[in-house]
């Protein structure tokens, strides 16, 4: 098997340098109260400018509760 003779593909920390702009990390998270209840956190975070863009938390999480959260927490890009 021959390998492709052509420029080199970017590395990840060029990939990330350049599309750093359009990167949030979202993190869906579990807390146990003192009263041994669960709570769920959902962190929105924007890489560009290392920006927290959303906490959110609800003892009940659904896919819409998600999907709003995200909606809300993308909805005012600002950069």
């Amino acid at each position: 098997m021959t390998r492709k003779q052509g420029p080199p593909s970017q590395g990840w920390k060029t990939f990330l340098r350049n599309h750093t702009a359009g990167i949030a990390s979202i993190d869906l998270f579990v807390v146990r109260t003192i009263s041994f209840k669960l709570l769920y956190g959902l962190v929105i975070l924007r890489h560009a400018r290392r920006r927290l863009v959303s906490i959110s938390v609800t003892h009940n999480p659904t896919a819409e509760w998600i999907a709003g959260q995200v909606t809300l927490g993308t909805k005012h890009r600002v950069t």
